[in-house]
């Protein structure tokens, strides 16, 4: 899995263009599908997309699937027992959903567990106003434990053991020094592993700037949220290709629905979805 730095890119898809770079366009034994029918070729549609052309280069020469693999590190959720684990992003990410989406598959574990998994853990460190109450009202029905965290808390000071814990992080612009050192100050007290929440549609320029801040701060894990909602999903691509490891992937805006590891495969499959 290689890094991918800071870029330009083109936001128009040129119709009938191959471009330089070349992805093998039929169906393949390493999950890549078949075009679509208007019979774009693949460096088109990752353009149509915004991925940039020096990450469709460096893509060129295999499948889709395979030039995915190879560029970005797909990983399962690295999750575990009694080690809390902080979901950041912007303001606006889909980041309470994620975390809904993880505590209401992890209450069902434990529910399945026959008492050897407790129920998960929901440490609430957003102290902005209407926070608590939203992220409640998300988690309604979920057979969880919610607690106010402003400011972080010591895991030492709670009942850690055997059971998952997420840490609700506030949204924050990544620009801001302030809001990055007081997002570090919250992790630290709650000596939990950081990871990136990255919604699908957003600028992937910018999405390169998030995942790298959140790389420097510590983080090595990314979950793609709401790929239900936006037919460009460069901005999820160009984020992992940076060096996080791509774990969930978003569908629905159900808490129990539409939540799946991502795969080359997968992945490969959506970005040749066109909407229309």
């Amino acid at each position: 899995m290689s890094s991918f730095t800071p870029y330009q890119t083109s936001h128009q898809l040129p119709p009938g263009s191959a471009g330089p770079a070349r992805l093998n366009d039929a169906q393949g034994t390493n999950g890549d599908v078949a075009l679509p029918a208007n019979a774009l070729s693949i460096p088109d549609i990752l353009a149509w997309h915004s991925i940039p052309q020096e990450l469709i280069n460096a893509m060129a020469g295999s499948s889709l699937a395979a030039g995915l693999e190879r560029m970005i590190d797909f990983s399962p959720f690295p999750l575990k027992l009694g080690v809390p684990m902080a979901l950041g992003g912007a303001s606006g990410s889909g980041k309470s959903l994620t975390l809904a989406k993880l505590a209401a598959r992890y209450a069902r574990q434990a529910r399945q567990s026959g008492g050897r998994i407790r129920r998960p853990l929901v440490l609430a460190c957003d102290s902005t106003p209407g926070s608590y109450i939203k992220l409640a009202s998300i988690l309604r029905g979920c057979d969880i434990d919610l607690m106010k965290a402003y400011g972080g808390i010591n895991p030492r000071f709670i009942d850690s053991y055997n059971r998952i814990i997420l840490v609700d992080l506030p949204g924050l612009c990544v620009y801001s020094p302030k809001a990055m050192t007081e997002m570090r100050d919250v992790v630290a007290r709650t000596e939990a592993n950081l990871s990136l929440v990255i919604p699908a549609g957003m600028d992937p320029e910018e999405s390169t700037d998030i995942a790298a801040a959140f790389q420097q701060y510590g983080a090595k894990s990314m979950i793609a949220s709401r790929m239900e909602q936006s037919g460009r999903i460069g901005s999820i691509i160009t984020a992992a290709a940076c060096g996080l490891s791509l774990t969930y992937g978003s569908y629905s805006g159900s808490i129990n629905e539409g939540f799946t590891q991502l795969t080359p495969a997968i992945l490969a499959r959506r970005l040749l979805v066109l909407p229309g």
